[in-house]
């Protein structure tokens, strides 16, 4: 299977979500072999090119689009893999009048339907995307949200879906030390993330007399920070939070917390939460799709963002109790990761994919 040649066409190499895990995938196939085309490196911020060591990138600093066309005549790749509307467009194109190559599509989110987006650019997009979806030799979906999303609102054929959910690497973790009711919350700074949700929730449980602490981190893109901290001073929670731009390694960031609070409006997946469940980190959040596909239900973890008072009673309990409770739902949900969303299990899925999509 070693001579199926992959090429992953993805616009930037910053460090977001799809991108961080497309680069965790391509260091784990086995049975394929990858290569990586970006029209950008990324070399101005946080990119994931440290993390592609041992994968072939391709690039070009000018005529980008016929170095790509140039690079698919010339390699005989099996498959060209793309990743978000620009490139899933720019491939379409590119291979329109060529049907000899096989076009798969992932769908990392569900674009232009959130709090903040430019409805109108999207508007725009998907009037090309949705026949270039259609037109594809297949379409990964990475969550039964996204999935059914494209089939209700882009009236693509099921079949032609395929659900992968994405995948953590496991790694041997020391056990858990308490921080003294850390509370965390992590993510780009924007207005649908929950942001103002997690304040309006820590309000109540400084209200009840909970003694905790609140870190927040995040790049931001679109200057939302300012209401973030404008609600900070509104709530009186001055002396409870502390915000850190980024973190390099993530994992930092979990060891420093005992609870990671997440009350997103929209996900596509919610790769954060993944990430802090194989941490050793117990996860409440919004009982939303997908964050209810991965997140075990332990002992009421999955709420309703809106009611944040109900959500502030719920980790008051887990505070309780010496941390016997807080101890329980991070073992449940950890376990259920373990068994379910590990990265070789999506690896295989991905392999058998390319598979069925070359035979057909």
């Amino acid at each position: 299977m070693k001579n199926i040649k992959i090429l992953h066409v993805v616009p930037t190499l910053k460090k977001d979500g799809a991108e961080v895990q497309l680069a965790l995938q391509m260091n784990h196939f086995k049975n394929v072999e990858t290569e990586l085309f970006t029209f950008d490196i990324y070399k101005k911020g946080n990119s994931v090119q440290s993390d592609l060591d041992n994968i072939k990138i391709h690039y070009s600093k000018v005529f980008k689009i016929y170095y790509l066309y140039k690079l698919i005549k010339k390699n005989n790749y099996k498959i060209i893999h793309s990743h978000l509307p620009m490139s899933d467009i720019v491939v379409g194109f590119l291979i329109y009048f060529d049907k000899s190559i096989k076009h798969v599509i992932s769908i990392h989110a569900q674009y232009g339907t959130r709090e903040g987006e430019n409805r109108h650019k999207y508007k725009f997009f998907n009037f090309f995307w949705r026949r270039f979806l259609k037109r594809s030799d297949g379409i990964i979906a990475i969550s039964k949200k996204i999935k059914l999303w494209l089939v209700n609102d882009f009236s693509i054929n099921e079949k032609n879906i395929t659900t992968i959910h994405y995948g953590v690497k496991v790694k041997d973790r020391k056990q858990k030390e308490f921080n003294g009711n850390v509370i965390g919350m992590a993510a780009r700074i924007l207005p649908w993330k929950g942001w103002d949700k997690v304040l309006e929730t820590c309000h109540y449980l400084n209200q009840a007399g909970v003694n905790f602490k609140l870190n927040l981190a995040g790049s931001d893109d679109v200057g939302y920070l300012d209401e973030i901290i404008k609600l900070i001073n509104r709530y009186e929670l001055q002396d409870k939070v502390t915000i850190y731009e980024h973190f390099q390694d993530i994992d930092k960031f979990f060891k420093d917390i005992d609870l990671f609070l997440f009350l997103t409006e929209s996900e596509g997946f919610g790769l954060i939460v993944l990430e802090a469940i194989e941490n050793n980190v117990a996860v409440i959040c919004s009982d939303i799709y997908p964050l209810s596909e991965f997140v075990l239900n332990s002992n009421n973890a999955l709420v309703n963002r809106d009611n944040t008072y109900e959500v502030a009673t719920v980790i008051k309990s887990y505070f309780n109790d010496d941390g016997n409770l807080l101890n329980k739902v991070r073992s449940e949900q950890k376990n259920n990761v373990v068994e379910n969303f590990t990265i070789s299990k999506t690896v295989k899925k991905l392999e058998k994919f390319y598979i069925n999509t070359i035979n057909v």
